[in-house]
């Protein structure tokens, strides 16, 4: 086993520790390198991304892991298994000409890529358009919410107006039952004036038969 302070310091780090997996026998169940020693397998995904991840990485994303390896300039290659193509979702094998194993100097020679012109016009573009779609999103969202203002106010203009059409028809009524309590209070006194007048009358009537 080679230990890694013969691959020198300019080595980035990601680099450095994935060597360190591949070279520790302990963990060969989970990560290893392959018969030829010109590759590296991943035997079990699942708990490779759970124990040993988390403990070089800080964090137990595979697709964030394998993700590095292509930018890196690793290689995902197929499993050849008695003459045929065996493919296997929770095994994976990676290659790269200077990950090899007995040869950790070779470390240095691999580099990150580089995006292109174009693909850097595409991230930009991708960014630009992830910035309009959440722009998109954020007017759509205020749009709505307006939409639900308006409707809430429009409900309240209805409420409001069918109330004050309630309130004027009931002050119409009072309106009415005040005109007629003031007729049936006009019957009533010119009827008590009638009656006081005929008892007046009456007894006019007698006051004089007495006296004559």
């Amino acid at each position: 086993m080679h230990t890694f302070s013969e691959t020198g310091t300019g080595v980035p780090a990601f680099l450095a520790k994935l060597w360190r997996l591949v070279e520790d026998a302990e963990t060969n169940d989970l990560i290893s390198w392959s018969t030829d020693g010109r590759s590296f397998i991943i035997q079990n995904q699942a708990q490779f991304a759970k124990e040993l991840l988390p403990l070089n990485y800080k964090h137990n994303n595979m697709a964030s892991f394998i993700r590095q390896l292509n930018m890196y300039g690793f290689h995902k290659i197929t499993s050849i298994d008695n003459g045929g193509l065996r493919f296997d979702r929770d095994e994976m094998e990676f290659t790269h000409p200077c990950f090899q194993k007995d040869h950790p100097y070779l470390l240095e020679h691999i580099k990150r890529k580089i995006a292109t012109s174009k693909q850097q016009q595409l991230q930009a573009q991708q960014a630009a358009d992830d910035k309009s779609a959440l722009k998109l999103e954020a007017v759509s969202r205020v749009l709505s919410e307006v939409k639900n203002m308006r409707g809430r106010q429009d409900s309240l203009d209805s409420r409001f107006q069918a109330m004050k059409q309630e309130n004027e028809a009931l002050w119409r009524e009072v309106a009415i039952l005040r005109q007629k309590h003031h007729k049936q209070q006009q019957i009533v006194n010119k009827v008590s004036l009638q009656r006081w007048r005929a008892i007046s009358e009456v007894l006019v009537s007698r006051w004089n038969e007495e006296l004559f």
